[in-house]
């Protein structure tokens, strides 16, 4: 089995490293990299790895990355498939890391059913804690107990793969295909009789198919470290106001108007969890030690020594197993939950908001059509007294000349 991730990067280098060994050393054999204009050194290190047949790169210079976040993900995954002989194929990011629930990472994938073509992990955040000397990962050691993220998707590799969100859920659809029309449910049955049949469907290439169905398993989970020290978080920060496509509302306001009032440290300093707040977090059962991570990355070899894919391993005990196993399938049911519900809200109020649209629009249109007829109506009128008035002004025509003399 070939296990293949994809990364976007920009401006990763304090952590990416990390990441890149770590995955390699649980089993992932191949890396395909979007590098968006990378300038801290993370190009560099891609580059290591692009020499050691290890990843290969695509450099792309915009500013509106995450504005097409789809279109570059969609690519990768294809390209995993097409180029790069995957079998399974997930998406990360430079602060993720996808952690087993025991073994390695390509024995998880290869544990899923044949009949399924999708698994979803919940994501876990790590908080952020004071700087201070020394790796990152060694002061980074508590987490939330139950995630607040949206879960994440992988899935086995397929050449018309479709990425459809930042979630990086995946459907298999071919390139010049209608993706509303292949994945919309067929309707109520009294209806269905007024679109094409199965035969028709399947005939035509247009019969939705889901082939990536979800797992009913759960062997993975996402460890998530967004803020690793203030430097990391201002370079962030200014990465997300100059290229990030961010909408200027919210806490994205807020950061803007932090940042350039001098007061990002200020903020800065609101996230970081100091001791007594992680006691407190502890006590509430809000956090969870968690110290994995950092207790198996200076076990993962040099990536470049030669060492095969999947050399290191996660080993629970039985008992740790048992525990480990329910929280994961607890907190992705809870996390898969509180999407959906929270997708359909978003839904229901987008049809309401679009109701109200209408009947504005409706309004306006009325009264447009209102306003252009009385104008309409009072033109033609000044049109006809006009030429009324012309009428009468214009001079008698002379008698005919008598011409019998």
């Amino acid at each position: 089995m070939r296990l293949v991730m994809t990364l976007k990067v920009r401006d990763e280098a304090d952590i990416l490293e990390d990441n890149l060994r770590y995955h390699r050393a649980l089993g992932v054999d191949f890396f395909v990299v979007t590098d968006n204009g990378s300038v801290d050194g993370t190009s560099e290190i891609l580059e290591r790895y692009v020499n050691a047949g290890l990843a290969h790169v695509l450099r792309v210079e915009t500013g509106t990355l995450r504005n097409d976040e789809e279109h570059w993900t969609t690519r990768m995954a294809r390209l995993a498939a097409t180029e790069f002989e995957a079998d399974w194929v997930f998406h990360d990011d430079a602060d993720e890391l996808w952690w087993p629930v025991q073994g390695t990472l390509k024995q998880a994938f290869e544990a899923i059913p044949e009949q399924y073509g999708s698994v979803v992990a919940p994501r876990g955040e790590y908080v952020a804690r004071p700087d201070a000397p020394g790796p990152w990962f060694e002061r980074m050691v508590y987490r939330e107990a139950l995630g607040s993220l949206q879960p994440k998707a992988a899935h086995r590799a397929d050449p018309d793969a479709v990425v459809i969100s930042q979630t990086h859920e995946v459907v298999s659809a071919g390139p010049d295909r209608d993706l509303w029309h292949a994945m919309r449910p067929p309707g109520r049955m009294l209806h269905r009789g007024t679109r094409a049949t199965s035969d028709e469907q399947e005939e035509n290439g247009d019969r939705p198919e889901v082939r990536l169905v979800w797992a009913p398993t759960h062997p993975l989970r996402i460890f998530h470290f967004p803020l690793r020290s203030f430097e990391q978080f201002r370079k962030r920060t200014e990465i997300f106001l100059r290229h990030g496509g961010w909408r200027d509302t919210g806490r994205f306001r807020r950061l803007r108007y932090a940042y350039e009032q001098g007061r990002l440290e200020e903020l800065y300093a609101e996230l970081v969890w100091d001791d007594s707040r992680i006691e407190e977090g502890l006590g509430d059962a809000e956090l969870v030690r968690d110290d994995r991570f950092a207790k198996l990355l200076p076990q993962c070899p040099d990536p470049f020594s030669g060492a095969p894919a999947g050399s290191v391993r996660v080993a629970p005990s039985a008992e740790d197993l048992e525990r480990e196993q329910a929280e994961v399938d607890y907190d992705a049911m809870r996390l898969m939950s509180r999407t959906q519900r929270f997708t359909m809200l978003q839904l229901d109020r987008s049809r309401s908001r679009l109701d109200e649209l209408r009947t504005t629009l409706d309004e306006v249109r009325g009264k447009l059509n209102r306003t252009l007829g009385r104008r309409l109506l009072k033109l033609t009128r000044r049109l006809r007294q006009r030429k009324r008035t012309d009428e009468l002004a214009a001079p008698a025509s002379a008698p005919p000349e008598d011409v019998s003399e």
